[in-house]
């Protein structure tokens, strides 16, 4: 399954299309898919903390754009979570 949103605009690299939703199929145990939840959340907050405390301007982009993919992953993440969880 392929992401509907995922818009190769927002890229933050060029040819790597990150679809959470591929990763996974309908016999992944739901403890798996917290546990990927769990470490793009993780990620998030690093790239945020690692994009604070920079002082090369480039840098700083570079962590804050990582950062907003790792967020879009989480959000994923909880929507293939809920759908997994209604069905």
């Amino acid at each position: 399954m392929i992401l509907l949103d995922n818009d190769v605009r927002r890229d933050l690299f060029r040819g790597l299309r990150l679809n959470v939703l591929e990763a996974f199929d309908g016999d992944t145990p739901m403890p798996e898919l917290q546990d990927r939840l769990e470490r793009f959340e993780t990620l998030t907050a690093e790239c945020e903390l690692i994009a604070k405390l920079a002082t090369d301007s480039t840098k700083r982009e570079f962590y804050l754009k990582l950062s907003e993919q790792y967020r879009q992953l989480a959000v994923d993440m909880r929507q293939a979570i809920a759908t997994r969880a209604a069905a």
